[in-house]
């Protein structure tokens, strides 16, 4: 990579920092076995139909799995969910991710019973961008915590936010 590509890559990189954006769980089930990973690449599409897209480096073990399975979940977290984003970020692998929280099963996927909000979708396209696919899904069903206190991360950190008054 030349000297000034690399450059810019590292003045993207942090500007993104201070993107404050809320923390979820990506999930899905394939072949019987679930997948998650944690991210922060997540975005509303529209509303009708309720969309949502998320962004998956296709390197990710859980990006065949999503892409086969079809359907997946967006959990939401809730700054209660803290202990669950290094667990989710590699610092445990496949089935053992799921041996913490609280999970349920719904349309065919996990879902972690307490989160801040959860969504399970159809895939319904797949763009590839670089390294990584973005994937739209139509949601199918929607869960909501009524206390909204989101896990969020920005600048490298966990953070929370706060309503003005």
């Amino acid at each position: 990579m030349k000297e000034q590509e690399q450059e810019l890559v590292n003045d993207f990189k942090q500007a993104m920092r201070r993107l404050t954006s809320t923390i979820s769980l990506i999930t899905t089930r394939q072949g019987g076995l679930p997948f998650g990973m944690a991210a922060t690449a997540v975005q509303s599409v529209t509303a009708d139909p309720a969309t949502i897209l998320v962004c998956i480096n296709r390197s990710a073990s859980i990006s065949a799995a999503l892409e086969e399975s079809g359907r997946f979940a967006v959990n939401m977290l809730h700054l209660s969910h803290v202990d669950l984003v290094p667990v989710f970020s590699g610092k445990l692998k496949g089935e053992e991710r799921f041996e913490h929280g609280q999970w349920i099963e719904m349309h065919g996927v996990p879902v972690l019973a307490d989160a801040q909000a959860a969504l399970v979708c159809e895939v319904s396209e797949v763009a590839s961008i670089g390294s990584h696919d973005v994937i739209f899904g139509r949601v199918l069903w929607v869960d909501t915590r009524p206390d909204i206190s989101p896990l969020l991360y920005e600048d490298g950190r966990f953070a929370r936010s706060e309503a003005f008054k």
